[in-house]
């Protein structure tokens, strides 16, 4: 038997981002997981524990850290209770698209190839075409899936223009990978404030997590709500791009409320100080506080 668990740290600060959660948890809700390990913070946090609690019950091991150490400090303590095969980090504003009968499937596949990881959303057919193409891989039932090691990397670099990330939130990973990421304090400069989980993705120069055996969905399994960043030019990947979601508060509005600097200021700042020392500071200021 493939044991699930479903790991989620996240921060829900109003109504609309529960709405999501919700909208999202229902859509996968019936998963073969043994576990539910869900840590909630922001002003909703209880709202979500309690929702979560009244469908898993005792499936669910709930929390609501929120030190000041950060993200990965918190998730650092979460990982402990985690014990099963593979482990689905859930990302809230991503719904399910598929009978969930159909992960059972693809766990056993990934079990059975050893496969490390598999990005379960943004799922276009026709970038994974040109980002892998080249690619020696197997093919199985649901799933591709091949030894990703930087020989490789370097073919997915020139077929994908800006760079290809080596590992992304919203997928499905073996216990033993999810949990190296989150204990190793990589990197040491730090990419993101501390209290998200951004550095948990790696990215184009980050080939030292290399190798590691990288699977890839047949068919679309998650879809994001409202972020078209992956799409395949103006392919339309997002459910609200697709009229399948609605359009409560747009992507582009809810980022201009989530950061409003100073304009003023943030021009006379980009105009004194060059680009490498504004991300030099920015890496040292995230690093240290």
């Amino acid at each position: 038997m493939v044991t699930l668990t479903v790991f989620a740290n996240f921060f829900i600060n109003d109504e609309e981002r529960f709405l999501r959660t919700k909208d999202s948890f229902l859509s996968f809700k019936d998963i073969s997981a043994q576990k539910w390990v869900i840590n909630v913070r922001g002003k909703y946090k209880l709202d979500v524990l309690f929702f979560l609690h009244d469908h898993l019950g005792e499936k669910l091991s709930a929390h609501v850290l929120e030190s000041k150490k950060g993200w990965f400090h918190d998730s650092r303590s979460l990982i402990k209770e985690i014990d099963t095969d593979f482990v689905l980090f859930w990302i809230e504003d991503h719904l399910n698209m598929v009978d969930v009968k159909k992960y059972d499937e693809i766990l056993d596949e990934m079990k059975q190839n050893k496969v490390d990881v598999l990005p379960y959303s943004w799922f276009s057919r026709r970038k994974l075409d040109i980002k892998y193409n080249g690619i020696n891989s197997h093919i199985g039932k649901n799933i591709g899936f091949f030894l990703y090691d930087v020989t490789w990397h370097f073919i997915i670099e020139k077929n994908v223009e800006g760079g290809a990330y080596i590992i992304i939130c919203v997928s499905i990973f073996s216990s033993s990978l999810f949990k190296k990421i989150i204990n190793k304090n990589d990197p040491v400069f730090k990419r993101w404030p501390k209290k998200t989980p951004f550095d948990f993705e790696k990215g184009p120069k980050d080939t030292h997590w290399l190798p590691f055996v990288q699977g890839i969905p047949k068919y679309e399994l998650f879809a994001s709500i409202d972020d078209d960043v992956h799409a395949y030019k103006n392919e339309g990947l997002s459910l609200q791009s697709r009229g399948l979601y609605p359009k409560r508060v747009v992507r582009n509005k809810e980022m201009e409320m989530r950061k409003r600097p100073d304009k003023i200021v943030l021009k006379i700042y980009k105009a004194i100080i060059p680009l490498s020392m504004r991300v030099l500071i920015k890496r040292i200021k995230y690093t240290v506080f």
